[in-house]
C-alpha cells in the first residue's frame, strides 16, 4: 500500500480523497474529499483512516438506499424510494422554509461552516446549501432555504415531510475553526441567521463567550431567536424598520458589541455579500479577525468547474474546496457580487419557463 494512499495535496495542505463507485455518483458525486488541515505527511497518514472509514460508511449507506429503491415500485421521484427522506418541514415566513433530512452518515460527518449540494428530483439542478443544523443522534441535517429562483421555489412547493430529495452530497467545504477563541461575535443577516447557528453553538461548546448579532427586515421575519439564545451569552437583534431590537443594519449591532467588548477575538458573518462587506469594513478599524462565508455560483462542488472562484487578497480561491469561509478583510466583494449577477438573465428565463409550464406553480404575484 502506498504511503500516500487516499491522500493528495492542495495548497500544501493534505486532503483525503476516496473514489465513489460509478453507480453512486449521481447521489454522492465523483469522489468524497476532506481537508486534514495539516501540511505534515506523517500527521496526515495517521489522520486519514477515520475519514476514510466515514466515507466508506457514506458509500455503504448510499448503496443500501439504492438497493431499497430497486425494490420499490417506480413512481414520482419526490415520493419514490430514491433519495433521502424529508422528516420535517417548517415554514419560517412566506418565502423561507426549513427542511430536516434523514441522512445519518452525513449528520455524523457534518461540522460548522460546511455545506451540501442538493438535487431535489431526478431532473433537477445542483444547488449548494449551507448546513443550518445537524443532529448526530437523530441522524438528521437541517437546511433553511429562501424561495427566490426557479429551483428553490419549486422545492418550496414540492418538498414536504415524507417526500425525498433525490440527492444530498456532502459535507463539503472546510469546517470552521472554533477552538482557541475566548470571545466571538457571530453575525447572521436574513437567511444567514440559520447557518450561523452551528458556529455559535460550537464556539460555546468550546468555552468561548458568544455574542450573537442577527438582522432581519422586520419583526415578522424573525426566526430561531430562542434557539440562538440558548448558546449566546448575549443576543443582539436588529431590524431594518426598527420594529424589534436595535433599529438599523447588523453593523449597528456589531458596533454595540465591540463598544462593550473591545477584547473580541473573532467575528464571523454570514449573509448577503453586501452585508458581509459592511461587517468587514466595520471591524477593520478595530483589527478584529473577521471571517465570512461566501456563496458564489457553484456547479460540481469539487473545485473542477471553476465557477465558484473568488479573489482573496492577491490570490484566486475556489469557495467549494478552499472555503467557503475566508478572511473578510481580504475578499474582493465587488468581484464576487459582479459574478453573482452574471447569470441573472438566464435565472429569470428559467423561473418564467417554470411558472408558465407547471400548472401547480404559484404565480409570480404569489
Amino acid at each position: 500500500m502506498s504511503d500516500s494512499k487516499y491522500l493528495f495535496q492542495r495548497n500544501q495542505t493534505w486532503w483525503v480523497k476516496i473514489a465513489v463507485p460509478a453507480s453512486l455518483r449521481s447521489v454522492l458525486g465523483h469522489d468524497l474529499r476532506r481537508s486534514l488541515k495539516t501540511r505534515s505527511l506523517e500527521v496526515a497518514k495517521e489522520a486519514r483512516w477515520p475519514v476514510v472509514a466515514e466515507f466508506r460508511d457514506m458509500i455503504d449507506e448510499a448503496r443500501k438506499q439504492q438497493e431499497r429503491a430497486c425494490r420499490t415500485p417506480s413512481g414520482r421521484d419526490a415520493v419514490s424510494g430514491v433519495g433521502f427522506e424529508i422528516t420535517r418541514r417548517e415554514d419560517l415566513s412566506e418565502g423561507t422554509y426549513l427542511l430536516e433530512i434523514h441522512h445519518p452518515a452525513l449528520a455524523r460527518a457534518a461540522a460548522p461552516g460546511q455545506f451540501v449540494v442538493v438535487i431535489s428530483h431526478a431532473h433537477g439542478e445542483r444547488i449548494p446549501l449551507t448546513i443550518a443544523d445537524f443532529d448526530r443522534d437523530a441522524g438528521t441535517i437541517t437546511l433553511v432555504i429562501q424561495a427566490v429562483g426557479k429551483t428553490t421555489r419549486e422545492m418550496q412547493q414540492r418538498c414536504q415531510a415524507g417526500t425525498k430529495l433525490h440527492s444530498v452530497v456532502g459535507p463539503m467545504g472546510i469546517p470552521s475553526p472554533v477552538a482557541g477563541v475566548a470571545k466571538a461575535v457571530c453575525v447572521g443577516g436574513g437567511l444567514g441567521v440559520a447557518p450561523i447557528y452551528p458556529q455559535l453553538r460550537a464556539f460555546k461548546q468550546n468555552g468561548a463567550y458568544v455574542i450573537g448579532v442577527v438582522g432581519f427586515k422586520t419583526r415578522e421575519l424573525i426566526f430561531w431567536e430562542d434557539k440562538l439564545a440558548e448558546y449566546c451569552d448575549e443576543l443582539i437583534v436588529c431590524t431594518d424598520d426598527g420594529s424589534a431590537g436595535i433599529p438599523g443594519l447588523v453593523t449597528k449591532g456589531i458596533e454595540a458589541a465591540l463598544e462593550q467588548h473591545p477584547d473580541v477575538d473573532r467575528l464571523i458573518a454570514i449573509g448577503p455579500p453586501i452585508m458581509m462587506k459592511a461587517c468587514a469594513e466595520t471591524t477593520r478599524p478595530h483589527r478584529v479577525a473577521t471571517t465570512v462565508s461566501l456563496n458564489p455560483v457553484m456547479v460540481d462542488g469539487t473545485g473542477m468547474c471553476g465557477g465558484c472562484r473568488v479573489r482573496v487578497g492577491d490570490k484566486v480561491k475556489f469557495a467549494c474546496v478552499d472555503g467557503p469561509e475566508f478572511d473578510g478583510h481580504e475578499v474582493d466583494f465587488d468581484d464576487l457580487m459582479a459574478r453573482l449577477r452574471r447569470f441573472g438573465a438566464q435565472e429569470k428565463l428559467a423561473l418564467d419557463a417554470w411558472l408558465n409550464s407547471d400548472p401547480e406553480a404559484p404565480s409570480r404575484a404569489d
